[in-house]
């Protein structure tokens, strides 16, 4: 049975899982009165999150298929994020295919990689994402990006740090869902004109530094940047799905 959760401390079995803790993190940015977030429970140990028109899942050794099945629809949701083997089980269309990489025992360094910003102004983060568009990839609509970023790093749940030259933000690296032991690096973006001289290497050190969780994951699209971030200390973990609800 699939029931609505009312306590944020049914969340904790999930806070050091990679699709988990965006549901953990949405909670403590949100909170669990169904405005921005909805939170359920298939059978103690399937857990489902509704944030905007994304749904994620984590699915338990006593999931309940059929249910989820017919139980998804009803949401409104328009894509689900989930892993590979329970993308499987669903057989709905896939519009990103993926994998999770994991850095584990992170090591802090005595001293910064670079001189970065905290924080840089959120309209120069999005024209600098506007500006890395190609066909994979798209920058998210202006508002709801500015309110949803804005509202997590005003109650501490995402930090954003940047590299400028001559006063223009050239590249920037950020984290939107972070639980106590584990962060999400969410984004990484270089000017297109200045990559290759290791400004994104840079940027996301510096956000690594800032960061004081000892494990942080990254979504990559299949067969994108795994050079990047194997350079950078990660590894690949599973392989995720973004599937169509529509």
């Amino acid at each position: 049975m699939i029931r609505r959760i009312q306590d944020e401390s049914r969340l904790l079995p999930w806070a050091e899982d990679p699709i988990g803790l965006r549901a953990c993190a949405a909670a403590a940015a949100y909170g669990l009165d169904g405005h921005i977030c909805q939170f359920w429970l298939q059978n103690e140990d399937t857990l489902l999150c509704r944030m905007d028109d994304t749904m994620m899942l984590c699915a338990g050794e006593h999931v309940d298929w059929e249910e989820i099945k017919g139980f998804l629809p009803l949401t409104g949701a328009r894509v689900l994020l989930c892993r590979e083997e329970e993308a499987e089980h669903l057989q709905l269309p896939v519009l990103v295919s993926g994998w999770v990489m994991l850095r584990e025992n992170v090591n802090r360094d005595p001293a910064p990689f670079c001189q970065a910003e905290e924080n840089p102004s959120l309209r120069e983060l999005h024209a600098l994402l506007t500006q890395c568009e190609t066909e994979s990839f798209r920058a998210p609509e202006f508002e709801p990006f500015y309110l949803d970023l804005s509202h997590r790093t005003r109650h501490g749940e995402a930090v954003s740090m940047g590299l400028r030259r001559g006063g223009r933000l050239i590249a920037a690296a950020f984290c939107t869902a972070k639980t106590e032991m584990m962060a999400i690096l969410s984004g990484v973006a270089v000017l297109p004109e200045l990559r290759g001289n290791g400004f994104g290497s840079a940027v996301v050190r510096a956000l690594q530094e800032k960061l004081c969780q000892p494990k942080q994951c990254v979504y990559r699209a299949q067969s994108e940047n795994q050079a990047f971030y194997e350079a950078l200390g990660f590894q690949d973990a599973f392989p995720f799905r973004e599937l169509s609800l529509e």
